[in-house]
């Protein structure tokens, strides 16, 4: 058996479970939404630092005689696997502002005000300590 070929079988096993979960939302702006998300995820995949990255492991693996197969398959595990963590992080702290903006909106409220009157006094006390120094100076 080729070496890559369980690489494949786990790339094809991960499109056809994407495309399933995709056909169930039966949501036209979802199937709208990830495709873009996929079209601009495949033109992520081919930026330089992620080319440079996985380009330099496999020098440095071969150099040291090591199999140097997957390489690009579990940086790219590794890297969809911090971007779903990161999207269902986003998700929860959305529902959870949702839940707690009137709370947000009062306390932002007070601290914003607090820290406008705050910085006009420090302005103010810095301008009267100018104009007591000018004041000197012309006396």
């Amino acid at each position: 058996m080729k070496l890559w070929f369980p690489y494949f079988l786990a790339i094809v096993f991960l499109h056809v479970l994407g495309l399933a979960l995709l056909f169930m939302a039966n949501n036209a702006s979802f199937y709208a939404a990830a495709s873009m998300a996929y079209m601009l995820g495949a033109k992520h995949a081919f930026d330089a630092d992620h080319i440079a990255c996985i380009d330099n492991t496999i020098r440095k693996l071969t150099q040291q005689g090591k199999n140097a197969y997957g390489v690009g398959f579990y940086f790219s595990m590794g890297h969809s696997s911090v971007v779903i963590l990161m999207t269902i992080i986003s998700a929860f702290a959305i529902a959870w502002a949702k839940e707690h903006t009137p709370m947000l909106e009062e306390i932002g409220g007070v601290v914003g005000t607090l820290v406008s009157g705050l910085f006009l006094l420090i302005i103010g006390l810095l301008n009267a300590i100018i104009l007591i120094d000018l004041l000197k100076i012309f006396k």
